[in-house]
């Protein structure tokens, strides 16, 4: 007796695709399509070292360059030529002796996890006890108020008043939260924020006389940069 083969309902096309194969793929690949052109696009361009370095004066008001070399950086390895592109640090002093340390790091794409790391790290990291960090509003001029953070770092007998912000993309987060904010804000209207960090300190037991002298030298640096720093730092 011979034995009848049961046909498939939805017999497979002569290329051995079915019907709800060929619907299957075009789904996804709309769906492809779709996350793609919905995936953040680069938005900054690269700078290179020379115009970077040359965005912050050497020189400015009452102040002039010292070499740096009581800076706090940050970890070095992989993941910081990640995290910047470029770090520019300097050691500045005015006509009164007073010295302060800065420090200008910046990518132009920020990424996931790969993002400016809050100095309250890079002190610890170089074995600092974190005293005090709190936020602290930083008038760079006279109609520009940065949200900034105010930070006291202490080891052995060094004391070290600290103000910085961060910018990601056009927003200034006071705090790793907000900085995580700020990224995807940024993502879901498109694109990739660039990010900066910014950071000034002295070293002073007086805390009070320290924040006088940071607040002085920072609104003096946003008076005589240039239009591009300007932008790219305090986007004044």
């Amino acid at each position: 007796m011979s034995q009848t083969v049961d046909q498939p309902e939805n017999p497979e096309s002569p290329t051995g695709l079915s019907r709800r194969h060929i619907l299957m793929g075009g789904a996804m690949l709309a769906v492809a399509g779709a996350a793609y052109a919905r995936m953040p696009k680069r938005r900054f361009q690269n700078i290179d070292d020379k115009t970077f370095e040359a965005m912050f004066p050497k020189n400015f008001g009452k102040w002039h360059t010292l070499p740096s070399s009581e800076l706090i950086m940050p970890p070095e390895g992989d993941l910081t030529a990640k995290l910047y592109q470029h770090i520019l640090t300097r050691t500045y002093v005015n006509d009164a002796g007073q010295g302060v340390m800065f420090l200008v790091a910046y990518n132009s794409e920020q990424v996931n996890n790969v993002q400016v790391h809050r100095p309250e790290i890079c002190y610890k990291a170089s074995g600092f006890d974190i005293q005090d960090s709190k936020p602290y509003d930083i008038q760079v001029s006279k109609d520009q108020v940065i949200p900034a953070r105010l930070v006291r770092a202490e080891r052995v007998s060094r004391a070290e008043n600290i103000i910085y912000w961060t910018r990601i993309g056009d927003d200034f987060p006071q705090s790793w939260t907000q900085q995580r904010i700020a990224m995807t804000k940024a993502n879901l209207e498109g694109f990739y924020a660039d990010g900066l960090l910014v950071r000034a300190s002295v070293i002073d037991n007086d805390e009070s006389k320290s924040i006088a002298v940071l607040s002085s030298f920072l609104q003096e640096l946003v008076q005589n940069s240039p239009p591009q720093a300007r932008y790219i730092a305090f986007r004044a």
